[in-house]
């Protein structure tokens, strides 16, 4: 098969925003406009702000809502379908087209896992490879997702763990938030908040010399609990651009997931190799 579906090359493109970019040289785009306004924020101090921010991320064990994913390369395209979460286990997204499912992902802390059902494709690579040994964990891969602030592989970020970052001002209406450990001890993280309304703008991943990001817009407050409705990447996969967004719908959000939210690997579909899926993605 010379070519394979633009179905595959979308779950390509929800994997890499999911594995927050899988350090393949991914850059920084454009902050996203904040929205809301907060009454008082104005005359809040960074670390008054920091614990706003942090009193906002209630706890949560399961989430169950509607997803769409828009495309702009390396091919057009809109598809909508359902993220089930389970808290610091598993993530599955199923992908349909008139009712019937075209694609679906599975991430958990070990693998992952992405199929192409019309064309009988599958990936399934351990997650260590994916982020090239850095280390992250599923609920790290959650908070990203859901653009809550974390500290790596310790949680959410909560009031009692302000002592674990660096709070810092900055000349253009933001303040950031920057874990003082570092991913494998190399790479340093940091999140980035509007001052006007203390929401989320954008996650920024530094390794050495090279930035790796995404940015966030349209809060969501859910029974007084934070979350960020959109999340969207510039990234590279080889020489192949990748510009998506992944948008949830918090109005139509269910707390369980149903059992059938599982990966269960396709009889009789062929595996495919991470450097085919990066040949796959530069097809048009």
């Amino acid at each position: 098969m010379k070519r394979l579906s633009r179905n595959i090359a979308t779950v390509s493109v929800i994997m890499a925003v999911t594995l927050l970019f899988a350090f393949t040289g991914c850059r920084t785009g454009k902050n996203s406009a904040a929205s809301g306004d907060y009454p008082g924020t104005a005359a809040m101090s960074l670390t008054q702000r920091a614990r706003y921010v942090a009193d906002g991320y209630l706890p949560w064990t399961q989430l169950n809502l509607p997803v769409k994913v828009a495309v702009k390369s390396p091919q057009k395209l809109s598809v909508s379908g359902r993220i089930y979460m389970r808290r610091d286990h598993d993530i599955y997204i199923t992908l349909r087209v008139l009712g019937m499912e075209v694609a679906n992902m599975y991430v958990n802390s070990d693998s992952v896992f992405a199929a192409d059902k019309l064309h009988k494709c599958y990936i399934a690579e351990p997650i260590k490879d994916i982020f090239a040994g850095a280390s992250l964990s599923i609920g790290d891969i959650q908070d990203a997702l859901l653009g809550r602030a974390f500290v790596n592989s310790r949680g959410t970020l909560t009031p009692q763990m302000l002592g674990k970052v660096i709070l810092t001002d900055s000349p253009d209406n933001q303040w950031s938030v920057t874990p003082r450990t570092k991913i494998n001890g190399n790479i340093e993280y940091q999140f980035k908040f509007s001052k006007e309304s203390n929401t989320l703008m954008s996650l920024i991943f530094k390794s050495g010399t090279k930035l790796y990001g995404c940015t966030y817009s349209d809060p969501a407050e859910i029974d007084g609990s934070h979350f960020m409705e959109r999340i969207a990447i510039a990234t590279k996969v080889g020489k192949t651009a990748i510009d998506a967004a992944i948008t949830f719908d918090f109005n139509k959000v269910k707390w369980e997931v149903p059992s059938s939210a599982r990966w269960r690997t396709p009889s009789g579909y062929r595996r495919i190799s991470p450097s085919t899926l990066a040949k796959a993605l530069g097809e048009k």
